[in-house]
């Protein structure tokens, strides 16, 4: 099993453990409280990005606990501190940080199947129950950042720091400046239609009598929802897929809708309760499948999109024209400066490893659907030295002197508030 994938079993297990012995109050800060399980859960994300067993390595993993508690101790503070002055976060940008978060996890894991059995929940579970503490982090973030933003380091700064620091800053990775464009591999109408009739007779079996309930139970594909009655739990507009969310908060309470299509399938829904921003609804997917034929279909377009392409120009317009990766199309297909080292999609990982720099790739497969990639540069790791690594020792040298900064500010901020910190335990399982 991928060890990735190993250490959020092991901690999702954790979890599930720590609930059954009821939650409980990590610390309190003024009037507000920090619970144990979401302590856990942090702690949790970082054992699994840093490989830390709970189990093998207790020590480590308690060091994670209390570090995880007192961040979430100082962003209660600075949150309370925004909120006095007023500052905000706009809804498109934590939908667009928490987009971020789940592609990264996905990524990590390798496929999105993978990353909800890591995650113990489905993504759209996953982006529901995090949202709130999105917000709060975003909200944090722009709040320290509006603080230190006056802050510089000038050309004695980053030789006092490189100097000081030399021996122990790591060798820099070599990076894989990366574009992409992904075609998705989408079922046939045949198979659309298949999957829309089948909605509608499960419709006719809940009209004639079947409960909504006992039908998801049944027949959804929806893994998260489906043993819940497809119940989908009280979550805020803009949660769900646009064609989804549109659905639930404009149809009438208590009323079965014909199937909705959306990037799933069908679905059958309903709503329950609506308030305001809010909506209470259950569902029944029914998943349009893909065929081989399908497959072929989609390689064959991006192989002639491919045969299309001559110049860096050409992909930047093939992206925008062509790409299912809406994060990216609209930046030349840009991935990012790739680390090899961690990066987590295995097919992508080899292309970019051998491929000729300035060169399109041939259609390759993922989880994902298939690619073609890019490398437009190759920026050659090795030890820190000032010529090549001016601009990141510039920029590491002024987040050392905004985190000294920080941490003079945030240990005044804790004295002029009520903390309390509770002792922090966990129960022990086995692999």
């Amino acid at each position: 099993m991928n060890y990735f994938i190993y250490i959020f079993l092991l901690v999702s297990s954790l979890s599930a453990q720590q609930e059954i012995l009821l939650d409980r109050v990590a610390s309190v800060v003024e009037d507000k409280i920090v619970l144990l399980s979401d302590v856990v859960l942090a702690a949790n994300a970082v054992a699994a990005q840093q490989q830390i067993n709970p189990n093998t390595n207790p020590s480590e993993y308690q060091k994670l606990l209390e570090s995880s508690r007192e961040s979430m101790v100082e962003q209660l503070l600075i949150i309370e501190m925004a909120e006095q002055d007023s500052v905000e976060v706009l809804d498109k940008d934590i939908d667009k940080a928490l987009n971020q978060q789940i592609e990264n996890i996905i990524a990590q894991a390798g496929s999105k199947e993978q990353a909800e059995v890591a995650l113990g929940k489905k993504i759209s579970d996953f982006k529901r129950s995090y949202r709130d503490d999105m917000r709060g982090k975003l909200l944090a973030e722009k709040y320290t950042s509006s603080l230190t933003a006056s802050i510089s380091v000038s050309r004695g700064d980053v030789l006092d720091f490189f100097n000081t620091y030399k021996d122990s800053i790591p060798s820099f990775p070599t990076l894989y400046k990366t574009h992409h464009i992904l075609l998705e591999i989408r079922p046939s109408e045949e198979s659309s239609n298949k999957s829309f009739l089948k909605a509608l007779s499960i419709r006719d079996e809940i009209l004639g009598g079947l409960s909504f309930g006992e039908a998801a139970k049944k027949y959804s594909a929806d893994p998260g929802s489906k043993d819940q009655g497809g119940n989908l739990g009280y979550v805020p507009r803009g949660t769900f897929v646009k064609e989804f969310d549109k659905v639930v908060f404009t149809i009438e309470k208590n009323v079965l809708t014909e199937p909705i299509k959306t990037q799933y399938g069908y679905h059958l829904i309903e709503v329950l309760e609506r308030t305001g921003e809010k909506v209470l609804s259950r569902h029944i997917l029914i998943r349009t499948e893909t065929t081989d034929l399908d497959k072929r279909k989609t390689y064959d377009t991006i192989n002639d999109i491919k045969n299309n392409i001559n110049s860096f120009e050409d992909f930047s317009e093939a992206a925008l024209n062509f790409s299912d990766d809406k994060t990216s199309n609209t930046n030349k297909g840009f991935l990012g400066m790739i680390d090899l080292d961690y990066y987590q999609v295995p097919e992508l990982k080899q292309e970019i490893k051998g491929i000729e720099i300035k060169t399109v790739s041939n259609p390759i497969s993922t989880d994902f659907g298939y690619h073609l990639i890019w490398v437009d540069e190759i920026k050659e790791g090795g030890p820190p030295n000032l010529n090549s690594n001016w601009l990141d020792l510039e920029k590491m040298a002024l987040n050392k002197k905004k985190s000294d900064w920080y941490n003079n500010w945030i240990s005044e901020i804790k004295s002029n508030f009520y903390i309390k910190r509770n002792p922090l335990t966990y129960p022990q399982i086995s692999e």
